[in-house]
Order: C-alpha cells, then structure tokens, then sequence
C-alpha cells in the first residue's frame, strides 16, 4: 500500500506526530552536535535534517515546519544555547519542512516520473538556500552575531553544504521507504545515477582534501580549502545530478513513448503517433518501434477481416433464424389449424359461388322461355 498524504485522525493526532518527530529530531540534533565542522563553532554534521523535508513532503506544511522549529529548539535546549538564542535558525529549521510542504502541492504525493523527481530534489536544493539565507539575513538585520566575510566559513558554507549534500541524498530514500517515490524505470535510473554522482564527488573532494590537508601551511588554508572543495562537491553534484536527469531522459523518453504507444494500439488505434520518430532510430528503441509498427498493421488487418467475418456471420444466422422462426410458425398446431380454416374457408366461398352461377343460369332460363 502507498503511504501518499497521511490522514490524521484529528488535531490531537497532528499534535503526537508533530510532537514526536520533534522530540525525536531535537535529541538527533544534541547528539549530532558533538560532530562539529571544521572552523564551525555551532554548525554540526547532521543527517537527521532530512527528517523536516521528509514530514513537509509527507504530511504537509505545518506539520513540517513545527517539526523543524520545535525541534531545533529542543535541541539548543539540550546543548545549553537556550532557547531563543538562535532564533533566526529555529525558523530556518522550520523553513525545512515548510517549503516541501507547500512543495508536496506541485503534484509530487506521488512520485513516478523524471519530471516530478527534478522537481522534488529541485525542492529540496532551492529549500535549503532559502533557508540558509533566512537565517543570515535575519542575523544580519537583527541579531548581529555574524561577521562578514568570516562567518563565510563559520556558519554560511557548512550549514549550506552540508544540509543540502545530506538531503539531497536522505530525502530521496525516505520518501522512496514512505512510497511516495514508485519504483519506475524513469525513478530507478535517476537514483542510480545520482546516487552514483554523489558518491564519486564526495569520495574525490574527501580524498582530495585529506590528501593536501597536511601539507598547508595554516589552519586557516587548511578550512579554506575544505570549503573550497565543499563548494566545488556542490557544485559538482549539481551538474551531475543534470547529467545523470539528461541521461535517464534520454533513455526513458522511448520507453515512455513506446507505453503510451501500447497503450493507443490496446485502445484500437493502430497508427500511434509516438511510434513515427522512434521508428527512425537505429537502436534498440527504433528496433522495437518497428516491430510495434508492423504488429499493429497486422492486428489492424486481422480485426478488419475478422469483423467482416463476423458481420457475414451475422447475416447468415439471421437468414437461419428466419427461416427457423418460419418452420416453427408453419408447423404449430395454431398454423395448421388456422389453415384448415382457410381451406375450409375457401371451399366454402367456392361452393357458394358455384351455387349462385347456377342460380343465374336458371334465372336466365325462365326468362328465355317466357
């Protein structure tokens, strides 16, 4: 069964999910905390922010954003950085699962298509900078922690990098644990390939960046260049993830047509338009096109002279059945009685004719002989 849009039985079922998943996203963050980033004082490495994304795709807006907002404000909580502290992140984390709320409105409850998977992840990159820029906005404006360009590597960059790599990747298995994502050709390819992309980018910068971390001459190069490749890991996931969606259209879009083809030919229209282009290639997919092409020719032709046949039929069990219908009537006891009648009729009629004729020829008698 798919797990689309849950119903919840009522406000005291939306406040134990919201409640829940918060108490449950707030000691996630806690614990996370102890995994700080490289010159990130409060910035920490936490997989558990997919957890938002995942209930404002799922359930909605606002069960999104208070798991994110009360969660993040559990979690400050219980590292002592009280609770309004850091406000401006308290909404970012609510931004999390609000954005996809409104997002899971675009027609992605189900996700079965190349088209509605971009604009999932598309939802989930563009939710993450939004997010982000809240947060450094609002500091700026009104709480004045951040120093620019310091806080670039401090709070901007390992708060973007890190939460949109991880959701990115988490988002995407969640929502395919909850069913919302079908298991399609179109879907399958897109994971794999981006999955694939992600995972060689991550290796290659992490590789790269241990490989020189020591041969710096600073700490401070050394947290530039982490970021450095950061920035290039996102950067490069980006494109990729392009790559591998001009990939997987390219070898679903057949397959697509090659469906709604089917499906026209199962419908009784044998001259399917998306075969025509298809037909043209010279691979596997052009291949098949014409075989489909030849094969609804020949059904074509096959339910032609089949319903010929049948309307040939037709006429002869009709002729069959009049005549059947006929014998019947014929041969009835009422038929053949009605007949006799007739005959008898008829005699009759005869006989007084006959009787009449003579009646006249008797009349004209006595008149000649008088």
């Amino acid at each position: 069964m798919r797990l689309s849009k849950i119903h919840l039985p009522g406000r005291t079922g939306s406040f134990i999910l919201i409640m829940g998943a918060a108490l449950v996203y707030g000691l996630l963050n806690a614990y996370s905390n102890r995994l700080l980033l490289p010159s990130a004082p409060f910035i920490a490495l936490r997989p558990q922010v997919a957890l938002p994304f995942f209930l404002g795709f799922l359930c909605g807006p606002w069960v999104g954003f208070l798991t994110g907002f009360l969660g993040n404000v559990i979690g400050d909580v219980l590292c002592d950085y009280g609770v309004w502290h850091f406000w401006n992140w308290h909404i970012a984390n609510g931004l999390y699962g609000l954005i996809p709320g409104l997002g899971s409105r675009l027609g992605l409850q189900e996700i079965r298509t190349l088209r509605r998977f971009v604009i999932m992840e598309s939802v989930v990159v563009a939710t993450n900078i939004i997010a982000v820029a809240c947060a450094v906005l609002a500091d700026l404006l009104w709480i004045r922690i951040m120093q620019l360009p310091q806080s670039l590597t401090s709070w901007i960059l390992p708060a973007l990098i890190t939460n949109t790599v991880l959701t990115f990747v988490l988002v995407p298995l969640l929502l395919l644990a909850a069913r919302m994502i079908v298991v399609t050709v179109e879907t399958r390819i897109t994971l794999a390939l981006s999955w694939l992309m992600v995972s060689i980018v991550i290796i290659t910068a992490t590789a790269v960046t241990g490989a020189v971390w020591n041969d710096l001459d600073s700490p401070a190069a050394s947290v530039r260049a982490f970021y450095s490749a950061g920035i290039v890991t996102v950067l490069v996931v980006s494109a990729g993830f392009l790559i591998a969606v001009f990939l997987a259209y390219r070898i679903t879009d057949p397959i697509t047509n090659l469906q709604a083809a089917a499906r026209r030919i199962e419908a009784g229209e044998y001259h399917p338009s998306e075969l025509a282009l298809l037909a043209a290639r010279s691979d596997e997919f052009g291949q098949l096109s014409g075989i489909m092409q030849r094969m609804a020719e020949k059904i074509e032709g096959r339910e032609n002279r089949l319903r010929h046949q049948v309307t040939e039929l037709k006429i002869e069990i009709d002729r069959a059945k009049q005549d059947r219908d006929v014998r019947e009537i014929v041969e009835s006891d009422y038929f053949k009685d009605l007949r006799q009648k007739a005959r008898e009729f008829r005699t009759h009629s005869e006989d007084e004719r006959s009787t009449t004729r003579e009646d006249d020829t008797d009349e004209q008698d006595e008149s000649r002989r008088l």
